[in-house]
């Protein structure tokens, strides 16, 4: 299936290529050079973007740029699934890197997952790739206060961008106090409440000059059973 961004005033399906709406002339796409841009399939609750830039900033000392167009969900929608294709989603996000961002986040309301077998993930990236994806659905399923809610947002996407930049897990046994901190075969929103937003000292370390650019095929899935 073509992919296509959605203008979000006319919701307007547009070609990729197109950096204004052909029908009302709203942008689609901002220069994100350094920045994190950030792409949003489907409407995002109000109040939670603002923080979500807020706080990769705290992370990476980054600016992130919210960009104007939706994706098309289309191409992401598994009838038979229990939410939508994670890779689908995370290969429309890589699509729209421009080579020149820090990292490219997309961000859903959706339930994301792998294939028909998993019930949800809480986000999904690829190590070494500059494209990472979240999904809100399971990090608000119990329905948290908003301050605790905008955390775990903050968290999984600090977490799955720290990927992206070639960082791999910490064990939970290891004994330190990082944001990299993860097993899938346990992870859980208490796992996730338990954490920190931020990078450990030899995290911070080791993106600090990292060449976004290099890919390797080691892929990361933070998920509850």
């Amino acid at each position: 299936m073509k992919d296509f961004n959605i203008c979000e005033h006319c919701n307007r399906y547009v070609d990729l290529d197109a950096s204004d709406c052909p029908n009302c002339g709203q942008p689609l796409v901002c220069e994100a050079n350094g920045r994190i841009s950030i792409w949003r399939l489907g409407g995002i609750r109000g109040g939670l973007m603002g923080h979500l830039v807020s706080g990769l900033w705290r992370a990476f000392e980054a600016g992130a740029v919210i960009q104007p167009a939706f994706l098309d969900e289309r191409p992401s929608k598994r009838p038979r699934w229990k939410g939508v294709s994670s890779n689908a989603f995370l290969d429309q996000v890589l699509r729209r890197d421009s080579g020149e961002t820090f990292a490219s986040l997309g961000v859903t309301e959706h339930n994301i997952v792998p294939s028909s077998r998993y019930n949800f993930l809480f986000g999904y990236a690829y190590v070494g790739f500059p494209a990472a994806v979240i999904s809100l659905q399971m990090l608000s399923s119990d329905k948290p206060e908003a301050e605790l809610l905008i955390r775990r947002v903050i968290g999984v996407a600090v977490h799955e961008i720290g990927h992206t930049l070639g960082l791999d897990h910490h064990g939970f046994g290891d004994g330190i106090e990082c944001v990299m901190v993860a097993d899938e075969r346990v992870d859980s929103l208490e796992t996730v409440d338990g954490g920190t937003t931020l990078f450990c000292d030899s995290c911070r370390d080791k993106i600090a000059d990292w060449p976004r650019r290099i890919i390797t095929t080691q892929a990361d899935a933070i998920i509850a059973p």
